[in-house]
């Protein structure tokens, strides 16, 4: 039998960012505006999710796009703030999810992708996180998926104890940084030249956005994609055959599962597009669905937030060796 730790992340980028053609000059948040009431009916339906409740780790932005935008790289932090009070009172947790732009592109805006360049931008704008009174992220996410070894040590510089950036087996498109081919698809140490590899131990543990492949309509054969409970729910039932694969051939006996969203992927739209169901509804069924498959199985689980998810992990390793 195996014990399923399953986290439920929610990246607070723009409407449409992670679209099909990603707009990353957009900065309208209608999809943001509406997470409380996703928050509010997660609670009301802790009966369909076991019974316990289920925390949320909120990857929230904060970066240099949004200084130059709002003159304030803590504007979301500050414009949502009774939002992020609300879920802290829910035991959420809130972590860090910047952005690396410059200004320049054709939309405007370009991936800041100088290891150097990109590690200075990374403690600029931690040194003013650190002004917020409520806001102490412990993880991290790097937006758009990307690392470097620079930027790694950075973040561990800064005292982080977990990162949750990798997409195991995702490259990005010609020119973006993103390349996590043969990254592990569940918690590891990264090594410090290479960290799509594993070492023993190391001060940050990486805790990947969990893949899996399935087809969409538009693909040409099936893709690896992390977990995202807000697409249709035949995409999400076609991943599930893939994780139930995996899950087979594996030999621990205590997985995580990193599960991601966007608030955009959630806005109501008729229909949704080819990707994703625009509907809170297929969130709530595929999380579901994902549980009866591990009653199914005759496993056990348990939601919790990344940091909590990675002292556990921490734990049986050590308890293991």
């Amino acid at each position: 039998m195996k014990y399923h730790l399953l986290c439920l992340t929610i990246d607070t980028d723009p409407d449409g960012l992670n679209a099909l053609h990603p707009d990353r000059g957009n900065l309208e948040f209608r999809g943001l505006a509406a997470m409380p009431e996703f928050r509010a009916e997660l609670d009301a339906r802790r009966a369909q999710f076991g019974g316990e409740p289920v925390p949320v780790t909120w990857f929230i932005r904060a970066d240099g796009q949004l200084r130059r935008a709002f003159g304030d790289a803590l504007y979301l932090v500050r414009r949502y703030e009774k939002l992020w009070q609300e879920v802290l009172v829910a035991r959420d947790e809130l972590a860090w999810h910047p952005h690396l732009y410059r200004s320049g592109g054709s939309d405007g805006t370009e991936i800041l992708t100088d290891p150097v360049e990109a590690a200075e931008e990374l403690e600029r704008t931690w040194t003013e996180l650190t002004a917020s009174s409520f806001f102490a992220p412990k993880a991290f996410r790097n937006g758009e998926g990307w690392h470097t070894r620079q930027t790694l040590a950075k973040v561990e510089q800064l005292g982080f104890a977990v990162d949750s950036t990798a997409i195991p087996g995702r490259t990005g498109p010609a020119g973006h940084p993103m390349d996590w081919i043969g990254a592990p698809n569940q918690p590891y140490y990264p090594d410090p030249a290479d960290i799509r590899r594993s070492v023993p131990r190391r001060g940050i543990l990486e805790l990947p956005m969990s893949t899996w492949r399935f087809q969409a309509s538009y693909d040409r054969a099936p893709k690896v994609r992390y977990i995202d409970p807000a697409v249709h729910e035949e995409l999400f039932a076609s991943g599930l055959e893939d994780w139930e694969r995996y899950v087979a051939s594996s030999r621990a006996d205590l997985l995580v599962w990193i599960m991601v969203f966007h608030p955009g992927e959630v806005l109501p739209r008729p229909g949704g597009d080819l990707l994703f169901a625009h509907s809170r509804e297929a969130v709530y069924r595929n999380v579901r669905e994902l549980i009866e498959r591990i009653h199914v199985r005759g496993d056990s689980f348990e939601f919790t937030t990344v940091s909590a998810a990675a002292e556990r992990w921490r734990a049986h390793r050590e308890e293991s060796l």
